[in-house]
């Protein structure tokens, strides 16, 4: 049976593998995504600059790893064109509440396969969020109940938890809020005999 590595260090996509009982290790992305992003941000759209993180992450990581096929993902919030970082700190996930405070939203999330340096398969799906109307208390009350570390790690919103509270409408797939695109992943691993 082939090998997978999961290049992320996000506890929610190791759950979401763990949970479809798919056999994988998982090593932190040889990238630095912060210096890349920065680099992106100038010149690409949001939606590519995630296709392009995701593709850094598996080829690189792919290259020290060349026995296994490595995933590489990445995830983004994207309103009004705009690419929106994870915030780093309770200030900026009530800031990033309040301007999303009523208004829809998208999460784009794309995943690359590479195996010894190169890209042999791609997939990018994205999800319609509206955050219903909430009141100052409202936002206040959230921000001040989530870890800080899960902020960072997982976002502003964990959708698998009590952030589900906070919207109103939701278009897409699941998977693809909680930044791993099962199903379309599912069958690219059968294909290469990873699942059976």
């Amino acid at each position: 049976m082939n090998k997978l590595l999961l290049a992320s260090t996000s506890p929610t996509r190791k759950k979401i593998l763990i949970n479809a009982k798919i056999n994988f290790i998982y090593k932190t992305p040889l990238i630095n995504e912060e210096k890349e992003k920065k680099k992106l941000i100038k010149s690409k759209t949001p939606e590519e600059i995630c296709q392009t993180l995701a593709k850094q992450k598996a080829t690189k990581t792919s290259l020290k790893y060349p026995s296994y096929f490595v995933l590489g993902v990445d995830t983004c919030l994207i309103y009004k064109k705009n690419f929106l970082s994870k915030p780093k700190s309770r200030k900026a996930a009530r800031q990033l509440l309040i301007i999303l405070n009523g208004k829809e939203h998208k999460i784009y999330s794309s995943l690359c396969v590479s195996k010894n340096g190169k890209q042999i398969w791609n997939y990018n799906d994205e999800a319609i969020l509206k955050i219903r109307k909430l009141t100052k208390i409202e936002i206040l009350r959230y921000i001040n109940n989530l870890e800080l570390k899960k902020i960072q790690t997982s976002g502003l919103y964990q959708i698998e938890d009590v952030g589900i509270t906070l919207f109103e409408k939701i278009k897409g797939s699941y998977f693809t809020i909680l930044g791993l695109p099962l199903l379309p992943l599912l069958n690219f691993l059968k294909t290469k005999k990873i699942l059976i």
